[in-house]
Order: C-alpha cells, then structure tokens, then sequence
C-alpha cells in the first residue's frame, strides 16, 4: 500500500496522469487531426496554380434520444479558403472536432473559382472508413479526405 502511494506520488511529479483521454485535449492524450486536400487540374490533366477553393464541412451526428429515437445533429465547421499552389495543390485541417462525436458522417461542399474557368462546386458525403490514415508522431493520427478538382474552360 505504501510502494503504490510513493509511486503515485512521483508520477504525478513526472507529470502523468490517472486519467481518461477522452472528451479532453489533455497533454499525452492521442488525437486525430482532420485534413481535406487534393489537386485542381484543367480538363487537358494541366495543373491549374492560384484557384480559390473554399472548403465547407458540416459533421453530421447520429444518436439515440432517451426516449430511444434516433435523432441527426449538423455541426457546421467555419468556411475555410485557400489558394491552389504551383503544383495546384492545396489543403485545408479542420483540427480534431470531428473526433469528439459517435456515429457520423461528413457533408464536403467544396466551390471553386478561377479566372478563365467555369465555377466549380463539389458535394461529397464522407464516413470514417473514406479517410486515409496516416499516424504522425507518438500522438496524433493524421485523417485526410482526398477531393480533386477538374475545371472546365470558360
């Protein structure tokens, strides 16, 4: 009893913890950082630098009332907008929101605008499975949705 005492004892020294990761963003505790991204091309297969491309995600949430009905929850994350790149990449993280929550699915509503080209607006339905899964580091995992873009000429 009195070895478990000091050993508790100096592990909270050392700065661990007895208790549970979830629900928190605790120090040590693994995490999961969701990223879309993907590459806007003309429809000659040319990589098109400078598109503006404003990503949408809305996580949708199912779950069980305590009168047992199902119930759906829309969590909308801000609009975020960046620019292709020379390699007409680009790339937009929606931090770890979308792991706090159960049973869901992910609407992606991705608008596109580019000079010369005809607007372009791509809606996709997303579930945990269509992610690719790359851990990075000890901690956190890494969840990327790959949407690319075709633009037609004007």
């Amino acid at each position: 009893m009195k070895s478990s005492k000091i050993l508790a004892g100096i592990l909270a020294m050392l700065g661990f913890q007895m208790q549970s990761c979830v629900g928190t963003d605790e120090y040590g505790c693994p995490y999961t950082t969701y990223k879309t991204n993907g590459t806007v091309k003309d429809e000659n297969g040319n990589k098109v630098q400078g598109a503006e491309i404003s990503v949408k995600v809305d996580v949708i949430v199912e779950k069980e009332t305590i009168y047992g009905e199902n119930s759906k929850d829309t969590i909308s994350q801000p609009i975020q907008t960046v620019y292709s790149n020379k390699k007409g990449e680009y790339e937009v993280s929606h931090g770890d929101l979308l792991d706090e929550f159960g049973n869901k699915s992910i609407n992606y509503e991705v608008i596109t605008n580019k000079d010369g080209y005809e607007p372009d607006t791509i809606r996709k339905e997303a579930n945990k499975s269509d992610f690719k899964y790359k851990h990075v580091g000890d901690w956190e995992t890494v969840a990327t949705q790959e949407i690319d873009i075709t633009l037609k000429k004007k």
